[in-house]
């Protein structure tokens, strides 16, 4: 609320939440478990090669799903920022032609007739 006179929306703070996300999920894409991940010859011990194995292999898992979930949450959040937009323009498109006399008579219901 702002100050009693209704609801209001930061949408550049939509907006750079998320592009900032879209960023973040871009270099966690570039950070890739395989990529860290080494040859279990190397890790030397059967039960270990075995414990990192599953480890590495959920952290995939868990990467992929906060990824998934990450680029769904920063789509809607940028949608979301251009549908506030939007209705703004359109409000202030329908205000403007009722001063102005060029748009229907808000008295006369929907369609100004």
């Amino acid at each position: 609320m702002a100050d009693g006179q209704g609801f209001t929306v930061d949408v550049d703070a939509l907006k750079e939440a998320g592009l900032g996300l879209s960023d973040l999920l871009s270099a966690l894409d570039e950070l890739q478990v395989e990529n860290i991940d080494c040859d279990r010859k190397f890790v030397g011990h059967g039960g270990l090669e075995d414990s990192y194995e599953s480890f590495t292999t959920r952290w995939q898992i868990g990467v992929t799903n906060l990824t998934k979930d990450g680029t769904e949450l920063s789509h809607r959040l940028i949608d979301a920022a251009g549908r506030y937009i939007e209705a703004e323009q359109k409000h202030h498109d329908m205000l403007q032609a009722i001063i102005h006399g060029t748009g229907p008579d808000p008295g006369l219901g929907d369609d100004g007739g």
